[in-house]
């Protein structure tokens, strides 16, 4: 049997191959962009699948968390909630961090709370009919796009139009195409800045 062989020539050049050594992490400029935003106002984040969109929502609930504060992470899909809640169970600590669907309910006193975009709704209607204020401080709306979902692109407007001005809202998506347009809506509707955060390039 012969087994392969590189040429003579290439050895040396594959000797050299091998697995780089490890560097700190760096943040890209539109995030680091973006986490300052929201640590003072609203955020919109347009950027490509894979460019680092979690790490912003990260770093952003980290801050509030630090402080003894309450985030909410929304989400259109359930599979995609239940992913989200696996991933910040294993970055905060599965007793920190609870989940809220039509189908589970875990962990609701949680400071950080995954759940679909719907009970986030029903959440806010519920503490307008009791005269309550929403306990959160943060609330991040994944998969923003879904504003323009003829279906359920109304669940989103809701949110954004009741959501207490004092709760500053991040919104990430890689498919907006009118953010500027956005922004100046949600800016005039709650009388604070809304900044718009791009990224065209994955890395």
């Amino acid at each position: 049997m012969v087994k392969p062989q590189a040429a003579p020539v290439l050895e040396k050049v594959f000797s050299r191959i091998g697995k780089p050594d490890p560097a700190p992490f760096r943040a890209d400029p539109f995030q680091s962009d973006a986490l300052q935003a929201i640590q003072r106002t609203d955020c919109l984040v347009t950027a490509p699948t894979g460019a680092g969109k979690t790490w912003i929502a990260e770093k952003a609930i980290q801050s509030i968390y630090e402080k003894g504060g309450r985030c909410w992470y929304a989400s259109p899909l359930k599979a995609l909630t239940n992913s989200k809640r696996t991933e910040f169970g294993e970055t905060f600590g599965d007793e920190n961090v609870g989940i809220l669907t039509g189908d589970t309910k875990e962990n609701s006193d949680a400071p950080i709370i995954v759940g679909t975009t719907e009970i986030l709704r029903n959440k806010l209607y519920e503490a307008m009919h009791s005269g309550e204020d929403l306990d959160y401080d943060l609330v991040i709306l994944d998969e923003a796009h879904f504003l323009g979902d003829e279906d359920r692109g109304v669940v989103w407007e809701e949110i954004m139009i009741y959501l207490p001005t004092r709760i500053n809202m991040l919104m990430l998506s890689a498919t907006i195409g009118n953010s500027r347009e956005i922004a100046e809506w949600l800016s005039s509707l709650r009388n604070k800045e809304c900044v718009v955060i791009k990224d065209s390039e994955r890395d």
